[in-house]
């Protein structure tokens, strides 16, 4: 019986244990035979022995067919290491009851059964603990939730074992620690391969944190999830930025501009090297912080050695100068040349309309995405007729007439991505609000876009055009708005009398004065009626032009300005604690002995995110009742100009039935006028409205953030080199401005 019992635990079926899972079997009678204590000790070594044959099959089930390499690398250790240890012991075991060992044969060569039971109680613990881990990693056949179960990721293995490692027992702790060794060492050769080469693993690649976008060529995305939890947020992007760096310079290196770019630089490989030596110093168990070095490290090399050749401080300059003053509308000239080019378009095509069928009136309204293009190219034109002197304002004028283009959305995504929303953001950011400007410009939504050709996009990514897209729309609508409101005091016959009177020598007559009388009557009573509009226009459009000296000048220029200065300001020369001790990383870093080196491509990316998030939060992007009241303000004041333009034309006609005698008889204009009147007085009172819940909701703003601010710091610790947002003046600097009074309460009763 000792010899299938030692059998049975190495791993092979025993008709001893298993005889009440089989048929009829002749060993059958032998269990029979034994006492309760007996019995009660060989289930110990029976339920043992299952466990070994079923962590055994599943595991080696796992190693292969499993999707993630971590998995299977903890699967091998498994096998290679606890379940051959325990194959030691039975061979322990049996070799002392072969040689008679004291401890194990007692007098006349008796072996008692629970000596051998004794033996092997303290695995019956971890081998318990190895099949949870193993169903862990892949629910087994036997498992209840096999069904519901998914397979585990290596991140996911990887933060159990840290946790399983938190325990009383010793056995258990030991062999947790054992596992996380093999899982964090199959990692980080992953990640060699990322960091080193630029490259994703050629085997295991779906369980990897860093993925290939499929549409897009050389654009990759992180998965958090797939992240182990000791990986910070601010690591992690410098591991992508890594790979993208080294990806842009592989794919780049057959350009003759980029190969007379680099030809004083070293390559990738000849700093291959030195990264080595940077991610050899971590290993398992790994900590954060040291991770965290070793990456900074391969970074700040990268970025001194290759990257400030491949993407020089000129062409970050000349970027980010474009996104200003044409995306948020720094040259004020072109959002003007842009709307009315875009009012000309709208009315050129409403008169098309006008003799048209009638069924296809709203598909000669719209605009198609050639039209809208001729538009932007219009608006160009204007642009480069108006000149200037200074030859970098050409330049920048160039490059955005090369690279910014208008867009049509697709219906997935109309609306625009937005930090809080992008794959690769950072959850500090707050969201933009989900309240769109983008189709009031035109008749179809449109987003002002940029091409960001290689090797920008190490600098920029889609969601941070997708958030200037976002803020160009937002001050292009209210933009448009003061311009449309303007508009009203350039037309004459609206606000006077037009045609004017008749002349001296007829109105002196009899029939001239009487004439003359009606005229002034007609005028003085439209004039009376129009006068609470001209009210309402003027106050909308002292709110709009003093919303847009805060927000274009001391929102964004000051943050501009602020912003370019640290771009451009000097950095330290050599970072603290870099090793520069051989005589090869001596020669690769000669360029950090500069005096105003400058900042490296991904602090860069990292401060431009900062700046968007200070330029969003200030721009009151991120209140959502605000950007609705502003919404509907838009709306209400092409309403409001629309009626007042209407009533116009049918005054006109009715002037001309009064005083010539031309009527229409096709259309009553009398009726038409009370109803335009009764609308135009209505759409008066929804701007009145609006204007009051934008001001009270400005109050209530101001209230909410007195003493706070958006929380910018991305990676928890002050650094000199790191971009700040600058802090500019809350919003009781516009209210001090629109602070015009009480409302009149006589008009208020009126209303």
């Amino acid at each position: 019986m000792l010899h299938e019992i030692l059998l049975s635990l190495s791993g092979h079926p025993s008709a001893l244990f298993d005889a009440q899972h089989h048929a009829s079997h002749v060993t059958s009678t032998t269990v029979a035979l034994l006492s309760p204590p007996e019995a009660e000790l060989l289930s110990s070594l029976a339920h043992l022995s299952r466990l070994h044959r079923r962590t055994r099959d599943h595991v080696s089930k796992i190693v292969a067919s499993h999707p993630s390499v971590i998995c299977r690398a903890v699967a091998s250790a498994i096998t290679s290491y606890h379940l051959d240890k325990f194959q030691r012991k039975v061979l322990e075991v049996e070799s002392n009851i072969l040689k008679q060992d004291a401890s194990t044969v007692g007098a006349y060569n008796i072996v008692p059964l629970a000596g051998v039971v004794g033996e092997f109680s303290e695995w019956t613990r971890l081998m318990e603990w190895l099949w949870y881990m193993s169903n862990f990693m892949m629910a087994s056949e036997r498992s209840e939730q096999k069904a519901n179960q998914p397979v585990a990721s290596g991140a996911e293995v990887i933060d159990k074992l840290r946790t399983e490692a938190q325990t009383g027992y010793p056995d258990i702790e030991s062999a947790a620690l054992h596992l996380s060794t093999a899982a964090e060492t199959s990692w980080l050769r992953q990640l060699a391969t990322w960091l080193l080469y630029g490259r994703l693993p050629s085997f295991g690649a779906s369980d990897f944190f860093i993925s290939s976008e499929p549409d897009e060529d050389l654009a990759f995305s992180i998965n958090h999830r797939l992240l182990p939890k000791f990986v910070t947020r601010q690591t992690a992007s410098s591991m992508l930025f890594v790979g993208k760096s080294i990806n842009q310079i592989r794919s780049l290196q057959t350009s003759s501009r980029t190969l007379t770019a680099l030809t004083t630089s070293p390559s990738e490989l000849e700093l291959l090297p030195i990264h080595v030596k940077y991610l050899s110093e971590v290993s398992a168990p790994i900590t954060a912080a040291r991770l965290s070095d070793a990456v900074g490290n391969i970074r700040m090399s990268l970025s001194r050695n290759l990257l400030q050749h491949l993407l020089p401080r000129e062409k970050i300059v000349e970027v980010v100068t474009v996104l200003y003053q044409f995306f948020l509308l720094g040259r004020g000239e072109f959002g003007m040349a842009l709307i009315a080019e875009a009012d000309a378009k709208l009315q050129s095509r409403h008169r098309n309309t006008t003799s048209s069928k009638p069924g296809h009136a709203i598909q000669g309204i719209l605009l198609k995405e050639a039209e809208i293009n001729s538009t932007l190219s219009k608006a160009w034109s204007v642009l480069s007729a108006l000149g200037g002197e200074d030859d970098q304002t050409d330049d920048i004028l160039d490059v955005a007439i090369d690279t910014i283009h208008l867009t049509v959305p697709t219906p997935s995504s109309n609306r625009p991505g937005t930090p809080g929303r992008a794959k690769e953001s950072i959850t500090i950011f707050s969201k933009i609000s989900n309240v769109v400007f983008h189709d009031l410009l035109l008749s179809v939504p449109t987003l002002l876009t940029m091409d960001m050709r290689s090797p920008l996009d190490l600098f920029m990514s889609k969601s941070d055009l997708d958030t200037y897209s976002s803020i160009n729309a937002y001050l292009v609508a209210t933009r448009r708005a003061h311009l449309h409101l303007e508009q009203l005091w350039k037309h004459s016959a609206i606000r006077r009398e037009y045609p004017p009177p008749p002349g001296y020598q007829f109105s002196n007559s009899v029939h001239g004065k009487s004439i003359l009388k009606r005229r002034r009557q007609r005028m003085e009573e439209r004039t009376r009626e129009l006068r609470k509009v001209w009210a309402t226009c003027a106050a909308a459009i002292f709110f709009l032009s003093e919303s847009e000296g805060y927000f274009l000048g001391e929102v964004l220029k000051e943050s501009f300005k602020h912003f370019l200065h640290w771009v451009t300001g000097p950095v330290r020369s050599q970072e603290p604690g870099e090793d520069v001790s051989t005589d090869s990383s001596e020669q690769l870093q000669t360029s950090t002995n500069s005096e105003n080196q400058q900042h490296d491509p991904e602090a860069l990316s990292s401060g431009h995110r900062q700046f968007l998030a200070s330029v969003c939060y200030s721009l009151l992007l991120t209140d959502i009742p605000f950007t609705k009241a502003m919404r509907d303000f838009c709306t209400h004041v092409d309403e409001l100009v629309a009626f007042v333009f209407r009533l116009q034309m049918i005054r006109q006609n009715l002037d001309l039935e009064e005083d010539d005698g031309v009527e229409d008889f096709m259309t009553n204009y009398k009726q038409e006028e009370k109803d335009v009147e009764i609308e135009l007085d209505r759409a008066r009172k929804r701007l009145d409205s609006d204007m009051k819940t934008l001001i009270a909701r400005l109050r209530d703003i101001d209230a909410e953030r007195v003493g706070s601010g958006p929380e910018l710091n991305l990676t928890g610790k002050i650094d000199e080199n790191q971009y700040e947002a600058l802090r500019v003046g809350s919003v009781d600097r516009l209210l001090m401005k629109l602070d015009w009074g009480v409302p009149d309460e006589e008009e208020d009763e009126e209303q």
